[in-house]
């Protein structure tokens, strides 16, 4: 809030109540910020602070509530980002798992010469060991 606006606040509160306080003027500053409309700044400045309803204040009020900077009503970036991330997290429960299906049936074009895939998975799958050589001579001995 610019020093301007602050003394402006001021000099009203003086004319208006016979004193001003910097604690006041920040009060009345933020009430202006936190309103609605500037009857909703009568109306707190009236019931809150004790001031008379009359003609000055109404006009006060107006002038405060047009001059002073208000904060978007919109929801912070942070609670913005929780409903997203809420939402995502909504939308992944509904996805399942598919049961996959025999891997021949879902092939687009597959040319006749290609080997079929089942021949292929179980080359693959068999185990290839080496054969141990016996060597005899060593029972032969041992008898």
């Amino acid at each position: 809030m610019g020093s301007e606006l602050r003394m402006w606040v001021s000099d009203r509160l003086m004319s208006l109540l016979g004193y001003s306080q910097s604690t006041v003027v920040s009060y009345v500053l933020n009430l202006a910020k936190k309103a609605s409309s500037a009857a909703n700044l009568t109306n707190q400045l009236v019931d809150d602070m004790g001031m008379s309803s009359s003609s000055e204040t109404r006009v006060f009020a107006q002038e405060i509530f047009e001059r002073v900077e208000r904060k978007t009503t919109g929801p912070n970036l942070y609670l913005q980002q929780e409903r997203e991330a809420a939402m995502l997290a909504r939308k992944q429960k509904t996805y399942s798992l598919l049961e996959a299906d025999d891997e021949d049936e879902n092939i687009v074009g597959v040319e006749s010469n290609s080997v079929p895939s089942q021949t292929r998975k179980e080359d693959t799958r068999t185990k290839k060991f080496r054969k141990r050589v016996e060597t005899h001579e060593d029972e032969d001995d041992e008898a």
